[in-house]
Order: structure tokens, then C-alpha cells, then sequence
């Protein structure tokens, strides 16, 4: 597998970016929605701060795949139903879009509570804001609502990845394992 995008396939950097970003984010969902209505205490603490943890860290997937966007263009999409092709490039900006309102909107809620965001324990990204609790409760609805919008829109490109393996059989999901899709 070449480690550069072709027009037939992603290649290895790529791949790799996709699948570390989407256990982040499965990860960073799975354990927000797990803790998000547990009443406050430690085990709370415990899990909220497992979340800013990983948050922080999926910063670095993303703006890497910023970077390598910018320097190898992604494969030519196959050929689809206009309609659908329309689809597929909303739904993928959508779920982009989301992820990059989660990842500014979780820090500055906890920069506006007045808290620095420590990673693990390994380091602290000191607080450039002041403690302001309406901004922080309105960076809180953000987060949250963009959470949503990012489990719809995750299960939409997980259902739409189904669809294209077992209904259309054309080789799209392939070309993010890094194969070229079959000879139509």
C-alpha cells in the first residue's frame, strides 16, 4: 500500500488518520454519552476528565488530516446517481463540520469554567480565559447539540459504508482499507 492517496485509493497515512479518528471519536461518544445525565461525584469527575483527555489528544488526527488534505488530494469519488453524489458531500461536511465544532467547543467550555485541560495527567493546557459561566453553559449546548449532529451523522457514513459493501457492491468502502475498488 503506498503511503500517498491515489486516484483509485487512500493510502496508508490516510487510512491509518481515518481509523485512529473514528476510535477517538466512537471513544469520545461512547463515554460522554455514557456519563452525560450521571449525577455529579467522582465517578462523574472520573469519566469527564477521561473525555477532555482524549479530546484533546484527537486534536492532533485532525489537524494532521488538515495537513495532509492540503498536500495529497483524496481519490476521485466512483460513479454515483448525482443525487446521491450530492448526499454523500453533505452528509460528509456534516460530519466534519461537527467534529470541528467538538473539537473547539469542549475546550473553551472548560477553559470558561475557569479550568485548565490537563491530558492524561502528562501535561495542562493552561486556561486563556477567565472563568465565565455563561459562556461556559452556552459552549456546554453547543458541545452537546454538536454531539448529536455527530452520532447522526457517524451513523448515517457508518450506514452508508454498509450500503455501498452489501447493496451496491461497487468497492467504496475498500478504498478507505487502502484497496482499489473491483473492475465494474
Amino acid at each position: 500500500m503506498n503511503l500517498q492517496d491515489t486516484p483509485a485509493r487512500y493510502g496508508a497515512v490516510s487510512v491509518f488518520n481515518h481509523w485512529l479518528g473514528a476510535a477517538m471519536i466512537v471513544a469520545l461518544l461512547a463515554i460522554g454519552l455514557y456519563f452525560e445525565d450521571m449525577p455529579r461525584g467522582d465517578e462523574k469527575l472520573y469519566w469527564l476528565r477521561l473525555h477532555i483527555s482524549i479530546g484533546a489528544l484527537a486534536l492532533l488526527p485532525l489537524a494532521f488530516r488538515v495537513f495532509w488534505r492540503a498536500r495529497s488530494a483524496s481519490p476521485a469519488p466512483l460513479p454515483q446517481p448525482p443525487r446521491m453524489q450530492r448526499l454523500a458531500s453533505v452528509l460528509h461536511v456534516l460530519l466534519l463540520v461537527a467534529i470541528g465544532v467538538l473539537l473547539v467547543s469542549g475546550p473553551l467550555a472548560v477553559w470558561s469554567g475557569g479550568r485548565a485541560i490537563s491530558v492524561f495527567g502528562w501535561f495542562a493546557l493552561p486556561s486563556p480565559l477567565g472563568e465565565m459561566p455563561a459562556l461556559h453553559e452556552a459552549l456546554e449546548k453547543v458541545h452537546a447539540i454538536a454531539a448529536k449532529v455527530l452520532l447522526f451523522s457517524f451513523a448515517a457514513h457508518a450506514l452508508a459504508a454498509l450500503k455501498h459493501a452489501v447493496v451496491n457492491r461497487d468497492g467504496t468502502l475498500w478504498r478507505i482499507f487502502g484497496r482499489a475498488p473491483a473492475a465494474q
